[in-house]
């Protein structure tokens, strides 16, 4: 599929975050973006895929049975149902300018994992910047990063030079964004 088409199955009318759901509903879409999210990755050597709630699950999970790799589930704060113990922890500041917590069980990523990291959305960094803090810190190395969206400012930029990152929908918009004009309307 064209990058411009996901725009005509997302909603723009939400009031805090875009609404994707729309993109799971026709299989067709659905397929066409697991391939696309794939296939930048399909040639390089990584051994598992992680992904933060909630929205990145779907995305995680489907590329990983794609790939056939295996799944690191991301969780937000106090919502693994485990001994805090083995759970590791990572404070960020997500797109909101709010703090949130990342969590995952500690047996899920070992020293060396090579890890692609899937989400939906990077609009200024923040929550991905705390993905990759948590796996590195970990022990992972992150061998790429795929995205449905990526806002290519100067707050994200690190992350496009750091790493190897690929998205479907490239844009550059600095300061609040209108939710409700597609990306192509502003």
């Amino acid at each position: 599929m064209r990058p411009d088409q996901y725009l005509e199955h997302i909603d723009f009318r939400a009031t805090k975050k875009l609404d994707f759901t729309p993109l799971f509903a026709d299989p067709k879409v659905f397929r066409s973006l697991v391939l696309d999210l794939s296939r930048p990755y399909r040639e390089v050597a990584f051994d598992k895929v992680a992904c933060p709630e909630a929205l990145g699950f779907v995305l995680g999970a489907a590329v990983a049975a794609e790939l056939k790799k295996g799944l690191i589930l991301i969780r937000k704060a106090g919502r693994l149902p485990n001994v805090r113990q083995n759970v590791a922890v990572h404070q960020f500041t997500d797109y909101t300018r709010e703090k949130s917590t990342f969590e995952v069980n500690k047996q899920l990523v070992s020293r060396g994992d090579r890890v692609l990291l899937i989400d939906d959305w990077v609009e200024t960094g923040g929550q991905l910047k705390g993905l990759i803090k948590l796996l590195e810190k970990r022990g992972a190395v992150i061998s790429g990063i795929s995205v449905l969206g990526f806002n290519r400012i100067s707050k994200t930029r690190r992350l496009a030079d750091e790493y190897r990152l690929s998205s479907i929908l490239d844009y550059q918009l600095h300061g609040q964004r209108d939710l409700s004009k597609r990306l192509d309307q502003r």
